[in-house]
C-alpha cells in the first residue's frame, strides 16, 4: 500500500511528507533542549543531521524528472524508510501534547525520551549516510545544467550545513566535464619544499608544509604505466572530493618528473588527522581495535571508498592493506579510512596496464588476472580485492607478513604451502580464503559479514546469484558495473550492528 501512495504522489509529495515530519521533531527537541545537557547534545545533532538531510532530499526533487524509472524505484523506497523512522519518532515524541496537561510533565517526559532519542538521531544519521551513495549517483547521471540550475535556486539565506550538499552536487558533478577541467600539473618546487616522511608498509610518503605545517600524502605513478591523461581526469575529479564523504583524499595536483620518468599525485591530508598509518601497519601490530564496531566502519568506509573509485569511473587495481591509509586524529580512536595507492590506475574504459607481479599479486588478484596479459582488468576484479581486504580487517590478521629484508611473505593463516603444482595456485587460494570466510571470519564477524566478504570473493565465479540476476551487472562499456556491485555490498554492510 505504502509504494502504491508513493506511486501516487510522486517523490516530491514524499519529500513533502518527511520535510513536514522532520521539522516537527527537530522543533520538538527544540523546545526542550534546555531541560538536560544530555538533550542539549541530541538536539544539535538533530539540527545538523536534517539539515543535510533536507538539503539532499530538495537536490532530489530538482532531479526527479530526469530518473529513470529505477532510480524513481529506487529512491522512492528509500524515502519510505525515512518515512517509516520520522513517523515512529514524531508518534513518540508528541505524546506530551495528548496527554501531559502541563509543561513540567512534558519536560520530564523529555527527560525520560533521552535513550530513544539517542536512537532516533542515531538511525537519522545511520540512513543519511546509507543514502549519500545513491545521492551521488544521482547528481553524476544528471545534466550539468539541471544542476547548475538547481544551485542558484536553492536559497542563499540557508544554514551552511543545509547548503553543504548542494554545492558538493555541484562541485562532483562538474568534475565529470571535460571542458571545466582546470589545470592539475603543477611545478616541481612545489614538491621539493615538503618534508617528507616513511609511512610503513605503504608505497605513499606523508609530507609536511614546514612552515603551515600541513599534511599531505605523496602518491608517486610511473609514467610508462599510467598515462598523462588518466592521472590528469583523476587529479581533476578529486580536487574537490571530500574525505569523510568518498574515502579519496582531495589531490592538490600532479608533479610531473621526467628525470624519474614518474608523477607525483600530491593529496590533501584534513585538517587534523595527524597520526597517519597504511591499514598493514595496524594489522602488523597485532593490536585490534578497541571493538568489533571500529572494525565494521573501517570495513564499512573501505567499501565506500571504492564504491566513488568506480563512480569517478576508474579501476583502482591495486587494492591491498599497503594502499588503505588509516587517518586519526590525536587523542580519538575512530579512523577515516581513505585509498591511496594508484600505480596502475586507469579510465575504466581504457585498454588495461600491466605490473610486475609479486607475492601479494597472489593473495589479492583475482585468479583470471593472474599470469595472463590477455584477460582485461574489470571492475569485479577489484571486487575480488575488496573481499580480501574485508577478510583481512574482519579477522584482524594479516594475510601478508614481511621479513627482515622487507620481503613479503604469505602468513601461516592462509595455510602452509604446497608441494609440486599445488603450491600456492591461484584457485587454491581462492578456496582457502573463502574457507576463512565461512569458518574463522564467521565466528568473529557473524553471517552477514562473513556472507558478503564472501560474494566479493566469487563475484565472477558462476552461480553467485546472492545479490541478484548476474545480469544487472553486464552493460556494454562496464563504467557503472563495479559501482552498482559494490553499492549492493554497500546496503547489506551498512545493515550490520553489534
Amino acid at each position: 500500500m505504502a509504494e502504491l501512495a508513493l506511486g501516487v504522489v510522486g517523490l516530491a509529495g514524499t519529500v513533502d511528507a518527511c520535510v513536514k515530519l522532520g521539522k516537527y521533531l527537530v522543533q520538538a527537541c527544540k523546545d526542550y533542549s534546555q531541560s538536560d545537557a544530555k538533550l542539549n547534545e541530541l538536539s544539535l545533532r538533530m539540527e545538523i543531521c536534517w539539515l543535510r538531510i533536507s538539503s539532499q532530499l530538495e537536490v532530489m526533487t530538482h532531479l526527479e524528472r530526469g530518473m529513470s524509472a529505477e532510480q524513481n524505484s529506487i529512491q522512492g523506497r528509500i524515502l519510505l524508510v525515512l518515512r517509516s523512522k520520522l513517523d515512529d519518532a514524531v508518534i513518540l515524541i508528541s505524546k506530551p501534547d495528548k496527554f501531559a496537561s502541563s509543561r513540567t510533565a512534558k519536560k520530564l517526559y523529555f527527560l525520560s525520551l533521552r535513550d530513544d532519542l539517542e536512537k532516533t538521531v542515531a538511525e537519522l544519521e545511520s540512513w543519511q549516510e546509507r543514502f549519500k551513495p545513491t545521492w551521488f549517483q544521482l547528481v553524476k547521471d544528471a545534466p550539468l545544467a539541471t544542476i547548475d540550475g538547481m544551485h542558484k535556486n536553492i536559497s542563499v539565506g540557508n544554514s551552511r550545513h543545509a547548503t553543504e550538499p548542494t554545492l558538493e552536487a555541484v562541485k562532483f558533478r562538474r568534475a565529470f566535464e571535460e571542458e571545466d577541467r582546470r589545470p592539475v600539473f603543477i611545478a616541481e618546487k612545489t614538491l621539493q619544499s615538503l618534508y617528507k616522511r616513511v609511512i610503513p608498509y605503504c608505497s605513499a610518503q606523508l609530507a609536511v608544509e614546514p612552515n603551515e605545517s600541513k599534511y599531505h600524502i605523496i602518491d608517486t605513478v610511473s609514467a610508462d604505466i599510467v598515462n598523462a591523461k588518466d592521472a590528469r581526469d583523476l587529479a581533476s575529479r578529486l580536487r574537490d572530493s571530500n574525505p569523510l564523504n568518498s574515502g579519496t583524499l582531495k589531490c592538490k595536483g600532479i608533479v610531473r618528473q621526467p628525470k624519474k620518468s614518474s608523477m607525483a599525485f600530491i593529496f590533501r591530508v584534513p585538517d587534523g588527522y595527524t597520526n597517519v598509518r597504511s591499514l598493514r601497519e595496524l594489522l602488523l601490530s597485532g593490536q585490534p581495535p578497541e571493538s568489533l564496531t571500529i572494525r565494521l566502519e573501517m570495513a564499512r568506509q573501505l567499501v565506500n571508498a571504492v564504491y566513488f573509485v568506480h563512480l569517478y569511473e576508474f579501476v583502482h587495481k591495486n587494492l591491498s592493506p599497503e594502499t588503505i591509509l588509516s587517518l586519526e586524529k590525536e587523542g580519538e580512536r575512530n579512523a577515516t579510512v581513505c585509498l591511496v595507492g594508484f600505480q596502475v590506475i586507469r579510465h575504466a574504459e581504457a585498454k588495461t596496464n600491466t605490473s610486475k607481479a609479486d607475492r601479494k599479486e597472489i593473495l589479492y588478484q583475482h585468479s583470471a588476472r593472474q599470469g595472463s596479459e590477455s584477460v582485461d582488468f574489470i571492475m569485479q576484479h577489484d571486487i575480488y580485492s575488496l573481499g580480501v581486504c574485508l577478510l583481512e580487517i574482519g579477522l584482524w590478521e594479516p594475510l601478508i607478513t614481511y621479513g627482515p629484508d622487507g620481503t613479503q611473505q604469505t602468513s601461516n593463516i592462509i595455510g602452509p604451502e604446497q608441494n609440486g603444482s599445488e603450491k600456492y595456485t591461484p584457485s587454491l587460494v581462492q578456496k582457502q580464503l573463502i574457507a576463512l570466510s565461512r569458518g574463522k571470519l564467521r565466528v568473529i564477524m557473524g553471517d552477514r559479514y562473513s556472507k558478503v566478504v564472501e560474494t566479493c570473493l566469487t563475484c565472477l565465479d558462476e552461480g553467485n546469484t546472492d545479490f541478484g540476476d548476474p545480469k544487472e551487472f553486464q552493460d556494454e562499456d562496464g563504467i557503472e558495473v563495479g559501482a552498482r556491485y559494490v553499492k549492493k555490498v554497500m546496503d547489506i554492510i551498512s545493515e550490520i550492528s553489534f
